[in-house]
């Protein structure tokens, strides 16, 4: 685990890319009470501290990323991560109504933040096709509370990785 740790730090450094975590909606117009995707594609780290903020009424159904790696409280989702570039969680949309996707990200090694750009949806109750949304570029921003629990998640997932050590 030390190896891996020690092979983290190194790439990260090494490799002086700018962070980026777009979003993109396998849909901006879901029919109502439909179920759709949300895909994060994550560059420029390999360590990552991310809160999705998913619109009120919408819920949050559950994630291929590891469960160990991702917690939800409210409207809000929480993810580590440690070496993915892509994670897709699903979300259900409400009777009616929109609003906006919104997200922070934090990378604890090179103490940078941002935030992710905002991605509208709106219900629609006689929904005939899927419209493809387009990526958008983040744009930085300083968060200071996404550092505080960014790196708590952190902390809390190494200390959980190591303790067979």
């Amino acid at each position: 685990m030390f190896s891996l740790a020690v092979t983290i730090l190194i790439s990260s450094t090494a490799i002086a890319e700018e962070v980026k975590v777009i979003r993109t909606l396998s849909t901006t117009e879901p029919a109502a009470n439909s179920e759709f995707s949300v895909t994060l594609n994550v560059s420029g780290t390999n360590v990552a501290g991310i809160v999705e903020s998913i619109p009120e009424g919408f819920s949050y159904i559950g994630t291929s990323h590891p469960e160990t790696q991702t917690s939800q409280s409210k409207q809000k989702i929480f993810f580590s991560v440690i070496g993915e570039t892509e994670i897709t969680y699903r979300v259900k949309a409400p009777l009616s109504g929109g609003g906006a996707f919104t997200g922070t990200w934090y990378d604890p090694l090179d103490k940078t933040e941002g935030v992710i750009a905002n991605t509208d949806v709106i219900v629609k109750s006689n929904y005939s096709s899927k419209s493809e949304a387009q990526p958008q570029e983040p744009e930085s921003k300083s968060t200071p509370f996404l550092s505080t629990v960014a790196m708590i998640a952190i902390i809390g997932l190494s200390a959980y990785c190591l303790r067979d050590y």
